[in-house]
């Protein structure tokens, strides 16, 4: 690795068992202190703060940057859950695009920071399908539920399908 470029090591205490491990950071610190004073959840903001805001980051960009899954996470980064409810947090705030657009100059971390966008872009397309799915099937079943209490015989497929077209092609109205 070039001279000053080294990554910093991240310490955390694991457990009860006060043995320190290590994991090599992405992030360089010179990039950390572009970053840190931007980052919401500082001590001294208002509202909760996180407790190492630096190891949250280098959590998602492990999962970022590695293509991992947030269960994955290895426990050095803390609980997976934890950093995923954060991450999501910051992705409908749209933190993580702020950050990208306040950062323009470090072409590195721009990059990194537009993995972590795409990532966030990604979670909130797939959760949005998820609640349209959901949503959808709690349609269909109210509308299963009532045909069946009011003793109608519940539709076949073909006729769901083919119903609305009589609606759009219907020639009784033209000429």
């Amino acid at each position: 690795m070039p001279k000053g470029k080294s990554m910093r090591l991240i310490h955390f205490q694991q457990s009860k068992s006060k043995k320190m491990q290590k994991i090599d950071g992405v992030l360089r610190d010179v990039q950390w202190e572009k970053l840190e004073p931007l980052l919401v959840g500082r001590p001294g903001d208002s509202g909760m703060c996180g407790r190492d805001n630096r190891l949250f980051m280098e959590a998602v960009l492990w999962v970022a940057l590695k293509f991992g899954s947030w269960s994955n996470l290895p426990p050095q980064f803390g609980r997976w859950r934890t950093s995923y409810m954060r991450f999501r947090r910051w992705t409908k705030a749209d933190v993580w695009r702020r950050l990208s657009e306040n950062l323009a100059d470090d072409h590195a971390l721009q990059a990194m920071l537009g993995a972590i966008v795409t990532l966030g872009d990604e979670h909130t397309r797939l959760n949005t399908e998820r609640s349209i799915r959901r949503t959808n099937v709690k349609i269909y079943g109210r509308a299963m539920a009532s045909a069946v209490s009011a003793n109608a015989k519940p539709a076949r497929a073909d006729e769901l399908s083919s119903s609305w077209v009589w609606l759009v092609t219907d020639d009784s109205q033209t000429g």
